[in-house]
């Protein structure tokens, strides 16, 4: 029906551990009971469920044994406010939410650890086989993406063979499970491979990350351009039984692939582009088998994976990308990024592409016109990433008098010298007249915070 069996999975979740930071260390990885308890709910093949638990085994239990009923979950945030969560139940159509949270007087009924909370809504039912999947948040907070859990399992299967995962691998996961790229480019990649998992959890800080590595003998690790600027600026080394490491969630400066690659001269280094609508991998970057001059891309399509452009002005356009893992509709709010067709959709990404090698120039929101020119928000964060120290960059246009003015919002960490007066500087030597920032603001890189 949707690629998992009972067996398969409950032989996937005895390979699964989380550290001492994650939730559910030394859990049970039984799904007989989860199965039980969910289907003593009462709900339909096909009905919706929202899943509010914390980034854990719990969470993998209760997702997959959904899954095996032919229910079709939706994964939330833990720290989503209540009334959120039940908003967007309505406008997915799921009846039940499973939680661990205290949320008042309403009747539960336990479901593994947790328990099924009612939301009054009607159900609406979707296809045995479907999943929901949130996105980061550029798409509306009460929308998600419906796909094809075959799909997925087939987009996992891609990454896995482009970035090396294999059955003797075991994978670090300290992204977020709720969103595509852990769910699919690491826990699914690990089902259908047969490799180890392992689940952190916030805060991320680069001695934890490190010391998870060595504990639990991890050798292929997935973090975001954030996580990887916070291990540049760490100096200690990582451990050599990292075999791996994958970029992906945005763009790395050329510099950064760089320095990764001199940091771990005999290792892997994968940079990869996806979204939710696309299932969610696009594309990979192999940095470590490439020349200098291919550090700025994201890599070429996956098989199967067909890139084309859009123009929006010269050798730039919006990525549309057609393949068979695309998402199969969207439910609740709507967004730009539209199905252009069968398997068809349009990014809303802004990319080049050169003898077959996708190159991001940022969202197509983020071109702003400042002082009667054209400007890109995506090349102000490459500037600004270049600055030793500088842990995340966040442009703001704001109205001023009826004109788009830019400030810039910079984290950094204790090794930035100078203050706000030496990064403007560094910032204004690298941009045109037009990107420069009217002020820039400082603050000290909050090692809790990591972005999809």
């Amino acid at each position: 029906m949707n690629g998992f069996t009972r067996s398969a999975v409950a032989d996937f979740l005895t390979r699964v551990r989380a550290t001492a930071a994650g939730t559910d260390a030394g859990a049970p990885a039984g799904v007989d009971d989860v199965l039980a308890d969910l289907a003593g709910l009462g709900l339909a093949p096909g009905d919706a469920v929202v899943l509010c638990l914390a980034n854990g085994v719990e969470l993998l239990r209760v997702q997959l044994a959904s899954l095996l009923l032919g229910l079709v979950p939706l994964a939330v945030p833990p720290s989503t406010p209540w009334q959120r969560v039940r908003a967007l139940a309505g406008h997915v159509g799921a009846g039940v939410v499973v939680t661990t949270r205290l949320t008042g007087a309403e009747p539960q009924a336990p479901v593994g650890g947790a328990c099924a909370v009612p939301t009054g809504h009607r159900a609406t039912p979707y296809r045995p086989g479907e999943i929901l999947l949130s996105t980061s948040g550029t798409s509306g907070m009460f929308s998600a993406c419906v796909h094809h859990v075959p799909s997925l399992l087939h987009n996992a299967r891609l990454h896995a063979e482009a970035t090396g995962i294999t059955a003797a691998d075991t994978l670090l996961v300290n992204l977020p499970l709720y969103y595509s790229y852990a769910l699919v480019a690491q826990a699914f990649a690990a089902y259908v491979t047969t490799a180890r998992l392992v689940l952190d959890g916030p805060p991320f800080s680069p001695g934890a990350y490190r010391d998870a590595i060595t504990a639990h003998g991890v050798t292929h690790s997935s973090v975001t351009p954030t996580i990887a600027r916070q291990l540049l600026a760490d100096p200690g080394p990582l451990p050599s039984g990292l075999r791996a490491l994958t970029v992906g969630g945005d763009r790395l400066a050329p510099a950064e692939v760089a320095d990764l690659l001199a940091a771990r001269p005999s290792s892997e280094l994968y940079l990869t582009y996806g979204l939710t609508e696309a299932g969610p991998r696009v594309s990979t970057l192999a940095a470590h088998a490439e020349p200098a001059h291919r550090y700025g891309s994201v890599g070429r399509p996956l098989p199967g994976v067909r890139a084309s452009l859009r123009e929006v002005q010269g050798d730039v356009g919006e990525l549309v990308v057609e393949s068979d893992t695309v998402l199969l509709r969207r439910v609740g709010d709507h967004s730009g990024r539209v199905l252009l067709g069968p398997r068809t959709i349009a990014t809303g990404d802004a990319f080049s592409i050169d003898e077959g090698y996708l190159t991001f120039h940022g969202r197509l929101s983020d071109f702003v016109v400042l002082r009667g020119e054209k400007v890109s928000l995506n090349t102000v964060r490459q500037a600004a990433h270049a600055i030793p120290g500088v842990v995340h960059c966040l442009p703001k246009v704001v109205n001023e008098g009826g004109t788009q003015v830019l400030d810039v919002h910079l984290s950094v960490t204790d090794s930035l010298a100078g203050g706000e007066k030496a990064v403007r500087r560094l910032l204004n030597s690298q941009l045109l007249p037009a990107e420069r920032p009217r002020a820039v603001f400082l603050s000290a890189a909050d090692p809790e915070t990591f972005r999809k």
